[in-house]
């Protein structure tokens, strides 16, 4: 009786196929739809050292010390120190790392005239269309080693709600004195093991649904005092250093944008950024190609010393991204000429298509800007009425003269 139904509903045979087909493909090749998350590389692992020591990074040519660093390296890592050079690890004995020197300027490439045009461009782009559709431009934060603390003020390296808190509270506060809507995260993504970057993943992957410019992941070095202290406009504060993984599809853009952001901070406040390191990892930033780890001090260093370092961050951060605030009627005007530009370069365009002439173009434009003025022309005609006294109104006063 079933092959015999079968056979005479031939679609339903496709069906049944379909749904068992179906079934082995969730059950094989989709098990992200039963729930396991298939993670990517270098997400999952030990980056930082834990037992409180350190490496000492070394120029194999010359041995002279290059910079320390509690992060786990690998050979092919590399790292730009504060003159901009760049070093790439080449072999690693304990706890020294061999480094040799590929570059002597690894910023050459965003501090070029070229460069700086296209970022102009795209940064005018990015204004146009920010006020085109009203939204105000976002800034995302969150911790993922929530632990994180500094010894000088909290007389622990590491806490369950770390001083990286208050650093993300310094830098919300900031960006928003420039105009800036920010987003922040407080979830705690303890203990700090080798799952805390898969517990932050939702935590990033929630931050961007706000579609932020920048999302940045805070946390502090582990090194000695002496590698992160510094001087700038008088003020004594700790430098901030910038992490981006290799083990992730948007490391060319978040490379490139790490530079940029030490660009500019070169040129505004020469000595604020220690250096970039383009280690092994992927920390969340195959989700979006403006993502960059900061680190803010050093466990020595103290709280107020990295608070200091937030508020210069959130002023270079911005323009770095070609995203400072501006003055709201002066964007708005850029704006509204620049879409009257395009409105009438269209209608010119259609004309010509068309053939409707030069003076179907001038009644077109004629009777669209009326219509676009809209009541700012009418309130503009009744002005000049007023004060000429030849128009509707003024010819009412005048009547109610003679009557007088």
């Amino acid at each position: 009786m079933k092959v015999k139904l079968l056979s005479e509903h031939p679609w339903l045979r496709l069906s049944i196929l379909f749904l068992v087909g179906s079934h082995l493909i969730l059950i094989g090749v989709g098990s992200r739809a039963y729930g396991q998350e298939i993670l990517p590389e270098g997400l999952v692992g030990m980056f930082e050292r834990d037992d409180g020591g350190y490496f000492t990074l070394v120029d194999e040519a010359t041995q002279k010390e290059v910079t320390k660093a509690a992060r786990v390296l690998d050979i092919g890592d590399s790292y730009i120190d504060g003159e901009n050079r760049c070093w790439e690890v080449s072999g690693i004995d304990g706890d020294i790392v061999y480094v040799r020197k590929i570059s002597d300027d690894a910023l050459a490439a965003v501090k070029d005239e070229s460069f700086a045009a296209r970022a102009g461009i795209w940064s005018w782009l990015q204004a146009l269309l920010s006020q085109a559709g009203r939204q105000q431009r976002r800034v995302a934060i969150y911790c993922t080693h929530s632990d994180e603390s500094y010894v000088p003020t909290s007389g622990t390296h590491s806490k369950e709600w770390g001083d990286v808190y208050k650093v993300v509270e310094a830098l919300k506060a900031e960006f928003e004195k420039r105009g800036f809507a920010v987003s922040v995260s407080y979830n705690n993504h303890n203990p700090d093991d080798s799952q805390a970057y898969v517990r932050s993943r939702r935590t990033a992957a929630d931050l961007l649904k706000e579609r932020p410019l920048v999302l940045i992941d805070v946390h502090r070095d582990a090194v000695p005092r002496s590698e992160y202290e510094t001087v700038i406009e008088g003020d004594e504060l700790a430098k901030i250093q910038l992490v981006v993984g290799r083990q992730n599809e948007n490391r060319d853009a978040n490379l490139e944008f790490a530079k940029a952001l030490k660009a500019r901070a070169d040129q505004e406040y020469p000595g604020l950024v220690k250096g970039i390191f383009h280690a092994k990892g992927n920390y969340n930033q195959d989700l979006a190609p403006r993502s960059v780890l900061i680190e803010f001090g050093t466990h020595e260093t103290s709280l107020d010393m990295a608070t200091k370092a937030a508020d210069l961050i959130a002023d270079v951060l911005p323009k770095s991204t070609g995203a400072a605030q501006k003055p709201i009627e002066q964007a708005a005007s850029r704006s509204t000429t620049w879409i009257i530009v395009l409105v009438v370069a269209g209608v010119i365009a259609f004309a010509v298509l068309n053939g409707v002439g030069w003076q179907g173009i001038r009644d077109f434009l004629g009777r669209e800007f009326s219509s676009a003025m809209g009541v700012n022309g009418k309130k503009e005609g009744r002005k000049q009425a007023d004060d000429t006294g030849d128009g509707s109104h003024g010819s009412q006063n005048s009547r109610n003269q003679k009557d007088d």
